[in-house]
C-alpha cells in the first residue's frame, strides 16, 4: 500500500520554518547561510518585508544580530564602478568583394521567389 505524500505547508508555516533556520544559521555564525536566506527571503516576500523579520530576529537572539551587524559593519563598501568609456567608433567594414555577391545570387537562385511562395501557399 503507498503513502500520500504529505501535504504543502501553508505560507505562514513556510515562513515560520524560514525563520527558524534564519535564526538557527545566525547561532552557528553561519554567514554563507545567513546571506542565502536573506536572499530567499527578499526574493519570496519583498524587500519591504526584511526590516521586519530583522527585527523580529533581533528581538529573539539580540547577541546573534549584533554578530550579524557587526560583521557587516566590518566589511567596507563595494568600491563604486566607474563608469565604462565610449568606445571609438569602428570603420565600416569593406564592401563585400563581387565574387562573394556572386556567391550569394547563386545561392539564393535555389530559394523560391515571392511568385513561387504564392502558388505554394
Amino acid at each position: 500500500m503507498t503513502t500520500r505524500p504529505a501535504p504543502p505547508l501553508s505560507p505562514q508555516a513556510r515562513r515560520q520554518a524560514h525563520q527558524a533556520a534564519l535564526l538557527e544559521a545566525l547561532g552557528r555564525r553561519d554567514a554563507a547561510g545567513v546571506e542565502r536566506l536573506l536572499g530567499q527571503w527578499v526574493h519570496r516576500q519583498g524587500h519591504p518585508a526584511l526590516q521586519a523579520l530583522l527585527q523580529e530576529l533581533g528581538q529573539a537572539d539580540p547577541d546573534a544580530m549584533a554578530w550579524w551587524k557587526g560583521l557587516h559593519a566590518a566589511t567596507p563598501p563595494l568600491a563604486t564602478v566607474p563608469e565604462p568609456r565610449p568606445m571609438p567608433p569602428q570603420p565600416k567594414p569593406a564592401s563585400a568583394s563581387p565574387q562573394a555577391n556572386l556567391e550569394l545570387a547563386r545561392l539564393r537562385s535555389w530559394l523560391p521567389d515571392r511568385v513561387e511562395r504564392r502558388r505554394a501557399a
